[in-house]
């Protein structure tokens, strides 16, 4: 029986790839010596289709928050973290009610806009949402911008424990689009303490609007008189 000689590849074994189907198809094309050509009889190869650009996350509010006022006796060392926790609270109300959510948008689409209020709170905010949220604006503008937001804390403590504050707020960021302006969130949110943050139960806030100043036409200019 004529024996058949063994034939030995000139290339050298393909490293261990960390893909294993890639490195399973680099083997069987060394052993079998065979390669397929894109253009030979076959479809060309589609180039990859461009991923898709990721939305633009809306701007975060991070307010600076400062204990600025003490009643009763509460340790300094803890000043700023209960400052800090209160603004937290804030934070996540100025977000929900004035950043967050897509631009342009129905007034009717606005859920969840008052977190960290309580419920008896988020009733009575529900009712003047002009002032404490974006609601009226949302149909007219296509982005918000933050400029700064501040947080001063009036803490109400006994036996240096807090019991109570006053977050006294003022919250600037401006909108684009049709409604292109400047409008300034201020006032004072109510809070008590939970066993893990702060509720809001009253609040007294105002929101003010500077509306852009449209071009100025430009002057005409003046004929040469005769």
């Amino acid at each position: 029986m004529r024996r058949i000689p063994h034939m030995t590849s000139s290339s050298t074994r393909p490293r261990r790839s960390r893909f294993p189907r890639v490195a399973a198809a680099l083997t069987a094309v060394v052993l079998t010596g065979t390669l397929a050509l894109a253009g030979c009889g076959g479809e060309s190869e589609k180039p990859a289709a461009s991923p898709s650009p990721s939305p633009t996350p809306p701007p975060t509010v991070k307010s600076t928050a400062k204990l600025v006022h003490l009643q009763g006796r509460f340790p300094r060392n803890r000043h700023q973290a209960v400052a800090t926790n209160v603004g937290k609270v804030v934070d996540r109300w100025l977000q929900a009610a004035y950043v967050a959510g897509d631009y342009p948008r129905a007034t009717s689409t606005y859920r969840d806009i008052f977190p960290g209020f309580s419920p008896v709170a988020v009733a009575q905010a529900s009712k003047q949402r002009t002032q404490m949220s974006n609601a009226t604006l949302a149909p007219h503008i296509d982005g918000v911008e933050v400029v700064a937001s501040k947080v001063n804390v009036d803490l109400l403590a006994k036996d240096n424990h807090p019991v109570g504050a006053v977050a006294r707020v003022r919250f600037v960021y401006e909108t684009t689009g049709d409604r292109e302006s400047r409008q300034t969130v201020y006032g004072t949110l109510d809070m008590l303490p939970t066993k893990t943050s702060w509720a809001v139960f009253g609040f007294d806030i105002s929101r003010e609007e500077k509306l852009a100043a449209s071009p100025s036409a430009s002057p005409s200019p003046s004929g040469d008189k005769s």
